[in-house]
């Protein structure tokens, strides 16, 4: 396999022909009016994806878990839940995403565990759509936490590995996860494009056999959102942290 630090992969919506979507030509974004996008882009980090270093959590708990393991220590389950609730209501706010805009970004990546969007549980990622729309910002759905795990370390709230590339039902498990967001979004301009997995694969010498098995993994979870989204870009991630 051939790893790239990123491949755009477009089907129908870059067929010529206006559109409303962001599409691709040749190594181009183009934006609907057919000029070349440029992307000025921040992550919101740390919200549906909570990470130890970005709490300052110097040596302490490192992954979702870990944190979530610590308030339930600290505080209890009763009082983490109602933690974890109002975290995810009040992290990002509308005033936050048009200060992105007034700071001169175009576009944000919201990176999220795929517990938190499955099963129609979209009210969180809707309101910031809406928001970013209403403020004219671009928005690219990042997976940074895929059923099993893709890199094996905190980013991606696994259990150590990426068993992702080692469990059949992970993989249509994440299929099948990509599917109900590309159908959910399908109609959606303000969404550039999917972004599969999070840095899959480090670069750790004992993973390297698991590289030939992102390829396949990406055309399952691109097969399932092209069934359902013609429109929208799928952005492909290289091993060895993208």
């Amino acid at each position: 396999m051939r790893h790239f630090a990123a491949l755009l992969v477009l089907t129908a919506a870059s067929c010529g022909g206006e559109t409303q979507f962001v599409r691709v030509s040749g190594s181009d974004l183009i934006s609907p009016n057919g000029e070349k996008l440029m992307l000025r882009g921040i992550n919101l980090g740390n919200w549906l994806v909570a990470e130890g270093y970005m709490f300052r959590f110097d040596q302490g708990p490192a992954s979702t878990r870990e944190i979530d393991a610590l308030f339930n220590d600290l505080v209890g389950p009763a009082e983490t839940e109602r933690f974890w609730k109002e975290y995810r209501e009040n992290y990002i706010t509308e005033a936050d995403v048009a200060f992105i805009h007034r700071a001169g970004f175009n576009s944000v990546r919201i990176p999220f565990d795929y517990r938190l969007v499955g099963s129609g549980k979209f009210g969180l990622l809707d309101r910031v759509v809406g928001w970013c729309r209403h403020a004219g910002l671009y928005v690219i759905l990042d997976m940074h936490c895929a059923p099993g795990g893709q890199t094996g370390t905190n980013i991606d709230n696994s259990w150590g590995y990426p068993w992702l590339f080692e469990n059949s039902e992970y993989q249509r498990e994440t299929a099948a996860v990509w599917r109900e967001i590309a159908e959910h979004y399908s109609p959606e301009t303000t969404v550039i494009g999917y972004d599969l997995l999070n840095e899959p694969i480090p670069q750790y010498p004992q993973l390297a056999h698991l590289n030939p098995r992102l390829e396949p993994v990406y055309k399952q979870i691109t097969a399932a959102i092209r069934a359902v989204d013609q429109n929208h870009i799928v952005i492909q991630g290289g091993a060895q942290w993208d």
